[in-house]
């Protein structure tokens, strides 16, 4: 009996000791990652175009596009290996009275949230690199709240796929300009445009940045495609 006891009381403890060691490794690789992976932070506006016909009259700025005057945008980016990134947003707006959603115009205010997670492929991979210029597709999926289509389809999925610029005025500050299309998967929710401009900020703690450097002002005439 007292071996048997002694053989549990081992057991017990080589386990605490594996498991310690495991969430040791865990916690030592999440820790590697946050240090040497680049990050670009991003604030900044963005438009809703919820028409319901989200290819064509695209710039019915009175009628289609839905914006605040104040930033109600950001995203965060996380640089991976050869030109991919992963990319996580949130956005928030307010659809008015008087615009068109849907194929009907509303006659009341609603909220608008989106939160979404797309990949990122940079194409200067593949053109070379331009260090002010940045142009990237991104693909991915999302989710939207939007109370305007009615209480039991307000909620949707979402798969996103779109185009945009990184302009480098710093060597990490910036001016991100985005157009994602979005696909709603319930079919009584319409598809939308959503575009946003935004400053943008990178933070590269492997390459020795502290927080807050901007680093060297590019000079775009000296550059070449």
């Amino acid at each position: 009996m007292k071996i048997l006891k002694l053989l549990l009381f081992t057991f017990l403890i080589s386990s605490l000791n594996i498991s310690a060691q495991n969430g040791y490794k865990k916690s030592f690789a999440l820790k590697r990652f946050l240090k040497k992976t680049p990050w670009t932070f991003n604030i900044g506006g963005h438009v809703v175009d919820d028409d319901g016909n989200p290819f064509s009259d695209l710039f019915n700025v009175s009628k289609s596009w839905n914006f605040l005057p104040f930033p109600s945008r950001i995203s965060v980016d996380a640089y991976l290996k050869n030109g991919w990134s992963a990319q996580s947003e949130f956005a928030y707006t307010i659809y008015k009275p008087g615009k068109e959603i849907n194929n009907h115009e509303i006659k009341k205010s609603y909220s608008f949230f989106s939160a979404d997670i797309n990949a990122r492929y940079q194409f200067n991979k593949l053109l070379g690199e331009i260090p002010w210029f940045s142009p990237y597709l991104a693909g991915g999926l999302g989710y939207t709240y939007n109370p305007s289509v009615g209480a039991n389809y307000r909620s949707t999925a979402t798969a996103n796929l779109g185009i945009g610029f990184n302009f480098w005025i710093y060597e990490n500050l910036g001016i991100n300009l985005n157009s994602m299309a979005k696909f709603s998967m319930i079919l009584k929710n319409t598809n939308y445009l959503h575009h946003s401009i935004g400053v943008i900020y990178r933070y590269k703690r492997s390459m020795g940045n502290r927080p807050g450097r901007i680093g060297n002002r590019y000079s775009f005439l000296k550059s070449k495609f």
